[in-house]
C-alpha cells in the first residue's frame, strides 16, 4: 500500500511540476491542453514523453546557446566586414530614392528578422535536386584556397557520403580549414557508426549537435539542428533543403531521386551566412570567437549582382517566432499572388488563417504538396486543413512522385523565401533552420518557372470530392492533427 502511495505522490508532484511548465512556456492552446492529457493520463510515461519531445526550449541552450550568440554577436560588431556591410551594402541604402517592388514584403517581415538585414549586390542561383546541388558544391570544394564549413541535418553512410567526406579530408591534408557539423539525430546512422573518425584524422573538424544527454539531464530529442549551409572562403554560400545521400542523386538513388531545391549564393549577404555558421559551431564546439571571426572567413565582399538577400533563421532560442513570424508578414502582404511550395504542411492556426483572409481578399494562392510524403501521418493531419482553405479558394495540388521536399515561398512574383523550413511546427518553432529572403528578377523569373512546372504535374484537389471522403477517413485525419503541436 505504501508503495502505491509513494507512487500516486511522485506522479501529483511530477504531474504538478511539469503543469507550471507547460502553463508557462507553452503558448499555444492546442499545444498546452495535449501535453496535460499526457502528462495526466499516463503517469510517468507522459512525463518522460514530454520531458522528451514537448520542452520546446533548448535546456542547456536557453542560457548557454544564447550566451553564445551573445558573444559572437559582440565580437562580429567590432569586424571591420560587418562594419563595411552596414555602410555599403545594407538596404535600403541613403543614396536609394526609389522604391522596389517587393518592399512592402521586407517591410512586413523585418520585425521578424532583426537583427538580420536586406544586402544588396548578391548573385543567387536556383539549384533543383542533388544532381544541380552536388556537382556545385563538389567544385566548390574542390577550389577552395583557405577554409571549407558545412552543416547539414543528415549525412548519409552512403556513396556521395563517402565522395564528399573523402573530398573534404583531401582538402584537409592539404591545407585547407574544413569543418563539419552535423544532427546527431539526423545522421544518426553514419553517427552510430563512427563515419567521421577518418575525416578527423585527416584533419577535418567534425562536431555534432544534439539536445538529448540523459548523462546531463537533457531528454529532448524533438529539437533537431535542420541547417543545410556550407561556406567556402567566405565567399560562397549555399543553402537550401538538400541532405547529403544518395536519395537525392539519380545516379545513386534506390527508385526515384527526392526532388529538391538549394541555393548557390555570392556577395555580401554570404557574411550573414557565414555568421549563422560560426554562431552553430561556436555553440557545438565552444571555439573561440575571435578564432572563429578571423579576416579570412569574413573576406571583403564586393558585388556579385543586383539581388537583395536577407538571412532568415529559425529556432527555439530566438526570441518570438521569427521563422513563422516572417511567413505570416509575407503572406499578409502580398497584393496579388502567393505560391507555396512544402513537403509537409501542419502549420498553427495563424498561417492557416492568414492564407485563408489573403484568398478571400482576391489574391491567387496555390499551395503545393506531394501526393504523398514520406510520413503518412503527417499526409493525413495536412488534409484536415484542407476544407477550409479550399472553401476560401486556395487552390491545392499534389505533385506526381518523385518526392517533392522542396520548400518555397513566392509572392506578387517579386518576392521569395526559400531553404530549410518545412511549412509545419516542428521547422516554424522546433527546429534550427536557415532560409534566406530574396528579390531579384531573374532568380524570381526562374523560381516561379520551377514552381509552375510543379503544378503542370500535380493533381488539384477537387472541393466536391474532398468533402465526401468517408467518416473513417476524417477520422484519421482528425486523430493525426490532434499531434500537430509535434508534426
Amino acid at each position: 500500500m505504501l508503495d502505491f502511495t509513494l507512487i500516486g505522490v511522485g506522479h501529483l508532484a511530477l504531474g504538478l511540476a511539469l503543469t507550471l511548465d507547460i502553463l508557462l512556456h507553452k503558448h499555444r492552446p492546442v499545444s498546452a491542453v495535449l501535453w496535460l492529457a499526457v502528462i495526466w493520463a499516463f503517469p510517468y510515461a507522459g512525463a518522460l514523453a514530454y520531458l522528451s519531445i514537448g520542452v520546446e526550449r533548448v535546456q542547456r541552450g536557453a542560457a548557454a546557446r544564447e550566451a553564445a550568440k551573445a558573444l559572437v554577436a559582440q565580437r562580429a560588431a567590432l569586424h571591420p566586414t560587418f562594419e563595411r556591410l552596414a555602410v555599403d551594402y545594407v538596404h535600403p541604402h541613403p543614396a536609394d530614392a526609389q522604391d522596389y517592388p517587393a518592399q512592402h514584403i521586407f517591410r512586413a517581415t523585418d520585425p521578424a528578422v532583426r537583427p538580420n538585414r536586406v544586402l544588396r549586390g548578391n548573385s543567387v542561383e536556383l539549384l533543383v535536386d542533388g544532381d544541380d546541388f552536388y556537382p556545385a558544391l563538389l567544385e566548390a570544394v574542390s577550389a577552395a584556397a583557405s577554409s571549407i564549413h558545412l552543416q547539414t541535418f543528415i549525412f548519409g553512410r552512403d556513396r556521395i557520403g563517402r565522395e564528399l567526406l573523402n573530398l573534404l579530408s583531401t582538402r584537409a591534408r592539404a591545407g585547407i580549414e574544413c569543418r563539419l557539423l552535423y544532427d546527431r539525430f539526423g545522421s544518426s546512422y553514419a553517427h552510430l557508426t563512427r563515419f567521421f573518425e577518418d575525416a578527423r584524422r585527416a584533419g577535418v573538424q567534425v562536431h555534432s549537435i544534439t539536445q538529448a544527454n540523459p548523462l546531463k539531464g537533457h531528454f529532448q530529442v524533438n529539437l533537431r539542428n535542420h541547417r543545410k549551409i556550407a561556406v567556402i572562403d567566405g565567399r560562397i554560400g549555399f543553402v537550401g533543403g538538400i541532405n547529403i545521400q544518395d536519395k537525392n542523386v539519380t545516379a545513386y538513388a534506390k527508385g526515384a531521386p527526392i526532388h529538391d531545391y538549394h541555393v548557390r549564393l555570392e556577395g555580401p549577404a554570404v557574411s550573414d551566412l557565414q555568421f549563422q555558421f560560426v554562431e552553430d559551431w561556436h555553440f557545438a564546439s565552444r571555439e573561440p570567437p575571435e578564432q572563429l571571426l578571423e579576416r579570412q572567413y569574413f573576406p571583403a565582399l564586393e558585388p556579385r549582382g543586383d539581388a537583395l538577400v536577407q538571412i532568415v533563421p529559425g529556432g527555439p532560442d530566438l526570441r518570438g517566432h521569427g521563422l513563422a513570424d516572417a511567413v505570416f508578414g509575407a503572406i499578409v502582404a502580398a497584393e496579388r499572388s502567393i505560391s507555396i511550395v512544402t513537403p509537409y504542411f501542419v502549420p498553427d492556426e495563424t498561417i492557416v488563417q492568414a492564407l485563408r483572409y489573403a484568398a478571400l481578399r482576391g489574391v491567387a494562392v496555390k499551395l503545393v504538396l506531394p501526393k504523398r510524403s514520406n510520413h503518412w501521418y503527417t499526409d493525413l493531419a495536412a488534409r484536415k486543413l484542407f476544407s477550409p482553405l479550399l472553401k476560401s479558394g486556395v487552390r491545392i495540388l499534389k505533385r506526381k512522385p518523385p518526392f517533392l521536399h522542396a520548400k518555397a515561398l513566392v509572392v506578387d512574383g517579386v518576392y521569395a523565401m526559400i531553404g530549410s523550413a518545412n511549412l509545419d511546427v516542428r521547422s516554424l518553432h522546433l527546429n534550427f533552420e536557415t532560409n534566406l529572403e530574396v528579390a531579384d528578377n531573374d532568380f524570381l523569373k526562374r523560381l516561379s518557372e520551377q514552381v509552375e512546372a510543379e503544378i503542370a504535374e500535380s493533381e488539384e484537389v477537387d472541393h466536391a470530392h474532398h468533402e465526401a471522403r468517408s467518416v473513417l477517413r476524417q477520422l484519421s485525419e482528425n486523430f493525426c492533427y490532434l499531434f500537430q503541436p509535434m508534426l
